[in-house]
């Protein structure tokens, strides 16, 4: 097939949304030669089929890009979470507004991605259930109580109720992928034994450090 045709039907079928070339490179478009790939995008763009969100990424058709889009296209299925500021209002743990909005994903290529006020970063997890209370549950010990406008009671309520999935298994992954701070595993270590939870989170986290 055309890989001009093959990618502007690509584009066709996928109006109104955001295509990232690191994650359709390898996938969608993996005979596509990536130099050709770009070029072929950079002409669809001219043609006003689609438009420059930030350094590879473009939305198709409709110039119009929303946070919700951004944050679907790097969390939904599997992809992704938000940390941060963002994880902790959602759960009303502060109203405090960070600028920045992180997201933790396994899609893009590069360790770290920049698109407006969102800063991505790649993790190599499969962002499960379990995985996702897990990760947030270490976000919020990782912070503590130095977390601005926190709720204190909120705070010990979270984090009672997000321990309650814990798994070894699951923490060795996440630790694998993410680096935290051993005081933080040592307040995950001390909230799970207050909880009667067994766990060898700190054996698992010295034997990979």
């Amino acid at each position: 097939m055309n890989y001009t045709k093959q990618v502007r039907e690509y584009c066709e079928q996928h109006n109104d949304t955001l295509i990232d070339i690191s994650i359709v490179r390898d996938s969608v478009f993996k005979d596509i030669p990536y130099k050709t790939l770009l070029k072929i995008f950079n002409r669809l763009e001219d043609e006003v089929i689609v438009h420059t969100v930030s350094k590879g990424l473009y939305c198709v058709g409709n110039k119009t890009v929303n946070n919700k889009k951004i944050i679907s296209q790097y969390t939904s299925s599997g992809r992704g979470m938000i940390v941060g500021y963002g994880l902790f209002n959602s759960i009303g743990l502060t109203v405090y507004k960070d600028d920045k909005i992180e997201i933790y994903t396994n899609v893009i290529a590069n360790k770290q991605n920049t698109i407006g006020n969102f800063l991505l970063k790649r993790v190599d997890l499969e962002f499960t259930d379990e995985i996702l209370d897990l990760v947030s549950l270490l976000e919020i010990l990782n912070i503590g109580f130095s977390m601005q406008g926190a709720d204190v009671l909120s705070y010990k309520r979270t984090t009672e109720l997000l321990a309650q999935t814990y798994c070894d298994d699951n923490f060795r992954k996440v630790i694998k992928a993410v680096r935290y701070m051993y005081s933080t595993v040592l307040k995950l270590s001390e909230l799970l034994a207050r909880l009667n939870i067994e766990n060898s989170c700190l054996d698992i986290y010295q034997l990979l450090a």
